[in-house]
């Protein structure tokens, strides 16, 4: 296949469009052209563009039905078909192509083994990993930092901490130069484990460590100090990345506003919206999500009502969890009827409420103690086939032993729980 006709054919596959790439496909075969290595190797690459697990066997048929046509497939073909393989969670397959490609004298380079470590470190496999990179080691391959960065984000999922430090640390030692993502990675590390000060001393080492910071350091960091209730020290850190010349992006501004939210700043958030908006970063739906969830928390439910009706003007459309917070909001308050409109409003918008808005609901109205208001919900909860979490479940228990059981009979309950 003459490489013009394989660059018209890779266009479609590029643009994800598979279906039209594999009509392509069919097209030039009529016309008499011969597939060779690098069509192969496009096609099964283009089969991993849709979401659907049986694609993976057919990826896996192709390459079988390219080797009968006598077609040797190279280590792009395998590597494209590994990392599909892994995408998918088929690890049993992937050993087996990683065997097949020995067995073939396919020569295994670092990128690889590399595929293989990273996604199996993705789904907490660590000991699997580790496995990999001894068969690297013994077959003279060196792992180099993507190896090291995904083994150090595979131990952090695990809370293997300690365990990753040590790594890192080592990575110098090994003739390997530290970068910023692996860096990253262990902070985000420290922070996800609740080990925000030791994530705090890392952070600070960067410089010494003659790295430079990025958005992602900041970024984490940001989400690690707030998650641990010092936002005092997060307003500080993103005004030294402020100093630093980095700018911040979007999810920086929405790390810093929910991380102040959650730490009843809502004025201070509200100012960092303003200068987000001056700088030119738009606030999307999940900007609203967090201011408005934070008034209504912070018993400012009419400001968060404003807020919400001033949303098709930024070009956003409030969604179920925007919708839930606010109706929910309205039946802690005892504005029912409210609540209500809101709920016919939300459907007609084609915004449909899930069990989870309804469950918002009633907590609301039972922490009032509006228990006939809250049996209205459970009815329609019933009609539309929904369920009661565990929190509504044990609110219930508790108001009707306190008001008995004539308003809310113990059926409905029983009809509401979930199906084992």
């Amino acid at each position: 296949m003459r490489v013009s006709t394989m660059a018209l054919l890779r266009r479609p596959f590029a643009a994800e469009n598979r279906d039209f790439g594999f009509a392509i496909l069919g097209s030039f075969l009529k016309l008499g052209y011969e597939p060779d290595v690098t069509t192969f190797t496009t096609l099964i690459k283009g089969l991993f563009l849709d979401d659907k697990d049986r694609m993976v066997d057919e990826a896996i048929q192709l390459l079988a039905k390219m080797i009968d046509k006598g077609i040797t497939p190279n280590i792009v073909t395998y590597s494209s078909l590994l990392q599909g393989l892994c995408n998918f969670g088929r690890w049993k397959d992937a050993i087996d192509l990683i065997n097949e490609m020995l067995d073939h004298k396919i020569f295994l380079n670092v990128i690889t083994f590399n595929i293989l470590v990273d996604a199996f470190c993705k789904e907490g496999k660590v000991k699997e990993a580790e496995d990999i990179v001894k068969i690297m080691i013994q077959r003279n391959i060196s792992p180099n930092v993507v190896t090291y960065t995904a083994l150090v984000d595979g131990y952090c999922l695990v809370g293997q901490i300690d365990k990753a430090r040590k790594l890192f640390d080592s990575m110098p030692g090994r003739g390997l130069k530290l970068c910023i993502i692996t860096c990253n990675s262990l902070i985000n590390g420290y922070c996800k484990n609740r080990r925000v000060e030791e994530a705090w001393r890392l952070f600070l080492e960067v410089p010494r460590k003659g790295l430079e910071y990025d958005v992602v350091t900041y970024n984490t960091m940001l989400h690690g100090l707030f998650g641990a209730d010092r936002w005092a020290d997060g307003v500080k850190v993103f005004k030294d990345m402020e100093a630093q010349q980095l700018i911040p992006n979007l999810v920086t501004y929405n790390t810093l506003l929910n991380g102040l939210c959650m730490n009843k700043q809502i004025a201070e958030a509200f100012s960092f919206l303003r200068v987000m908006e001056d700088k030119g970063v738009h606030p999307d739906l999940t900007t609203y999500i967090i201011l408005i969830q934070g008034l209504c928390k912070d018993g400012k439910l009419e400001i968060a009502r404003t807020l919400f009706s001033s949303m098709p003007s930024k070009g956003l459309q409030a969604n179920v969890q925007i919708y839930t917070i606010i109706i929910g909001s309205l039946c802690q308050e005892g504005l029912v009827d409210e609540a209500k409109r809101l709920l016919v409003e939300m459907e007609k918008s084609g915004c449909v409420p899930d069990s989870a808005a309804y469950n918002v609901c009633i907590q609301g109205l039972l922490k009032r103690k509006l228990l006939v208001e809250a049996k209205t919900f459970l009815d329609e909860m019933y009609r539309r086939g929904f369920s009661l979490d565990s929190a509504t479940v044990s609110l219930l228990i508790d108001r009707l032993q306190d008001e008995g059981h004539d308003v809310i009979p113990l059926e409905t309950i029983s009809k509401l729980l979930p199906k084992i």
